[in-house]
């Protein structure tokens, strides 16, 4: 509650009183007003200790701030420690890794759902790239689209219905978005280029993504049509920069984080939505920005090594080092 920077932990003159007990890992916690009114009591079951501490100090946080901790947030990543480039997943001070791809030929592009509970991703199983989804819970695996071609650089919906990737098996690659639910697939751009990396607006109304029609990737926004059959509307967002990559909306969809070229290396940029100032986070081959839960923090990386930036400090800190060569983090929603 204390990294959560979003409020002050004392004994005199509370807003809010935090109690608590544990019985065999077992946590029964309780949040109370200073005036004494219980705002919620709850027990956390889960198998370890940690973990059920990490869930309350969660609920302490929304509760007591309406914004999300992050306590229980998990950070996805590709590192090519083995050989390949792999899939993995850790907790925001870089604590227990997993890997969670083991591709012959690696596995690239992670999104996760909203819920954790699943993460799509780039593999490279016959040479060609294809679509996956795992479910992190049951461990199942299946491939998004069966169409000819290639598909990559997926992403997950705000509401995890839906999938915004690229395809090909018109012939130019475009951006789709698929319905997981029925498998259907429309088309929201029109583009002689090369679309890549789309995020989703949080109202799920908007897709973002980066294209390069031969003068350098920039940025373009579709709007997702409300019923099928319609035609999506396309506009060409400025950055402010002409080498525009990786875009994600901020969780209040008010900024929108991307990589560009400064000089000859990339950098880090956030830029409010859809217009206003931009800033430069980090230069110096910083790349890969996603936002935290909480439009706090960006995590990026850097030269392989996972950083995780303040933004109302401007202080960051090393997350991941010396564990391959780390690109393309994002944060769980």
């Amino acid at each position: 509650m204390t990294n959560s920077r979003e409020f002050q932990i004392t004994d005199l003159g509370a807003d809010f009183v935090v109690s608590g007990s544990s019985v065999g890992g077992r946590v029964m916690g309780r949040l109370v007003r200073a005036d004494g009114k219980l705002v919620f009591e709850r027990t956390y079951a889960a198998p370890g200790l940690d973990e059920n501490l990490r869930a309350f100090a969660d609920d302490v946080i929304f509760a007591a701030t309406g914004k999300p901790g992050l306590s229980t947030s998990r950070l996805v990543f590709v590192s090519d420690r083995t050989g390949t480039k792999q899939i993995y997943t850790c907790d925001v001070q870089g604590k227990e890794v997993q890997q969670i791809t083991r591709h012959t030929h690696g596995a690239v592009s992670p999104s996760l759902s909203p819920d954790g509970g699943a993460i799509a991703y780039t593999a490279y199983r016959s040479g060609f790239p294809v679509v996956e989804i795992l479910d992190l819970g049951v461990g199942w695996e299946r491939t998004v689209t069966d169409t000819p071609g290639s598909s990559f650089g997926a992403a997950f919906s705000p509401d995890g219905q839906k999938l915004a990737l690229v395809m090909s098996f018109l012939g130019n690659p475009e951006i789709f978005v698929t319905d997981l639910s029925t498998n259907t697939a429309g088309c929201i751009s029109d583009t002689i280029g090369a679309p890549s990396s789309p995020s989703w607006h949080p109202d799920g109304k908007q897709v973002i993504f980066a294209d390069d029609r031969g003068q350098g990737p920039r940025l373009y926004v579709a709007e997702v049509p409300d019923k099928d059959g319609s035609e999506a509307r396309l506009f060409l967002w400025r950055a402010g920069h002409s080498f525009c990559t990786d875009p994600e909306f901020s969780p209040d969809g008010r900024h929108v984080a991307f990589t560009t070229r400064i000089g000859r290396e990339t950098a880090v940029v956030i830029k409010e939505y859809p217009q206003g100032a931009a800033q430069v986070i980090q230069a110096e081959g910083a790349q890969h920005p996603s936002w935290s839960p909480n439009g706090r923090y960006l995590c990026y990386s850097q030269h392989g090594t996972l950083y995780v930036h303040d933004l109302r400090t401007s202080v960051r800190r090393t997350v991941l080092t010396q564990y391959g060569t780390i690109s393309e983090p994002r944060w769980m929603r």
